[in-house]
């Protein structure tokens, strides 16, 4: 590789969006790449192909612990240990018996039963806003609507919800301008809070996530507190990273298609088939990783227990071997086999159902209110997250014509 080929652990790469045309390079010339890396001996190998990511998610021979985040060079030990216990951090059997209980906050009823606090939420967000003609897509609408939707699943107080949202961006946000410590006091406050809540729930359970979980067993024994602690941690932040860039690049890239925008303004039954194409096209999130646990191949590569790999979802879900014009936005594109929710196997996305339900509701609320919706400037400039996971911006100005009143 030359010395201007992108280091793809490095967060910097990613401040002017995702390398496409380099990932391209990679599936048609080198699909299993080998990288270096400052802090794990062996590198890591980049899978880039739509069929290899999918093999891999589903194949027992490749494990999620220590966790499945690719180290940006900078973590410490101590924020890598305290990763190894996260529920997307653990393995079978431990892992499916986890993940089980935590499906009963997940279901096809309970998930349904928010529909009517979604919409509410998101007309509510869109009236807060509609007077002033501008605002930033993401602080002002895409970032609520999540934070909230998880809370009320969850059962954390409306007056609570402003300090714990604080603490969910800093614990796990991309800022960089927040140290390790503040991360680090952000989190033992989460927790702290976490255990709060359970006394609360213990005296009086409710119908909510953290009551269902405290009633639960595992093998016959309840869930420890440092379980449940780390639950409600992960669900307020895997909850709300794909839902709000989702919201925020699905209308950026809406705005840039104008005709796909006028055929789904004109045809909102469609939303479903495009909210699974906006996935596609703006992948949220960019990878995860695995660990290899036996001898093995990958396209052809042979991998060594021990080595990690990079599944790169947003190259796979751009690979002309499985998609019909990958690099076009086609909100009637069927049938469409993307990954964005991670590839199938143990670790699919465990909130995709929420996701889906809170961006149908959110397009549609931005589709059918808002008159004259553009962006408020040249998105080549906007600033993006600082990160290798996450694809998305920090900030988003809009403006419009005119908000309509809820029909």
């Amino acid at each position: 590789m030359t010395t201007d080929t992108p280091v793809l652990h490095d967060p910097a790469t990613y401040d002017r969006g995702f390398p496409y045309e380099h990932f391209k390079e990679l599936r048609d010339t080198d699909p299993v790449s080998h990288h270096e890396h400052p802090r794990w001996e062996r590198g890591y190998w980049s899978i880039t192909r739509h069929a290899d990511v999918q093999r891999v998610s589903r194949d027992a021979n490749f494990k999620n612990s220590p966790n499945p985040f690719l180290d940006d060079g900078n973590a410490s030990p101590d924020e890598e240990a305290g990763m190894s216990e996260l529920l997307i951090s653990l393995d079978a059997p431990l892992h499916s018996k986890l993940r089980k209980l935590i499906n009963r906050g997940f279901t096809p009823k309970r998930v349904a039963d928010l529909s009517d606090r979604v919409e509410a939420r998101v007309h509510a967000l869109i009236d807060a806003v509609a007077d002033r003609g501008s605002c930033d897509l993401v602080d002002d609408l895409a970032l609520w609507l999540p934070l909230h939707v998880i809370a009320d699943l969850v059962g954390v107080p409306e007056e609570d919800r402003k300090q714990v949202f604080e603490w969910t961006e800093i614990t796990f946000g991309f800022d960089p301008s927040y140290t390790p410590q503040q991360r680090s006091e952000a989190a033992a406050s989460m927790y702290g809070y976490a255990d709060q809540l359970c006394e609360e729930r213990r005296r009086e359970p409710r119908d909510d996530l953290m009551s269902v979980l405290l009633a639960a067993e595992v093998d016959g024994e309840q869930l420890t507190q440092m379980q449940l602690d780390l639950f409600f941690l992960l669900l307020q932040n895997a909850g709300s990273e794909t839902t709000r860039n989702l919201i925020t690049t699905g209308t950026l890239a809406l705005l840039d298609h104008p005709a796909e925008l006028e055929r789904l303004r004109a045809d909102l039954s469609l939303l479903p088939v495009a909210i699974e194409e906006l996935l596609r096209y703006v992948t949220p999130v960019m990878q995860f990783t695995r660990t290899a646990v036996t001898d093995t191949e990958v396209g052809g590569t042979a991998i060594s227990p021990g080595d990690r790999v990079a599944l790169w979802y947003a190259s796979a879900n751009r690979d002309e071997r499985a998609f019909d014009d990958p690099d076009g936005l086609d909100i009637t594109r069927e049938p469409n086999d993307h990954v964005a929710f991670g590839a199938g196997g143990p670790h699919f996305c465990l909130g995709a159902s929420l996701a889906r339900l809170e961006a149908k509701i959110m397009f549609e609320a931005i589709l059918t209110r808002f008159d004259g919706l553009a962006v408020d400037a040249d998105v080549d400039t906007l600033p993006r997250l600082y990160s290798n996971l996450i694809d998305g911006f920090s900030r988003v100005p809009v403006r419009w014509n005119a908000v309509k009143d809820v029909a």
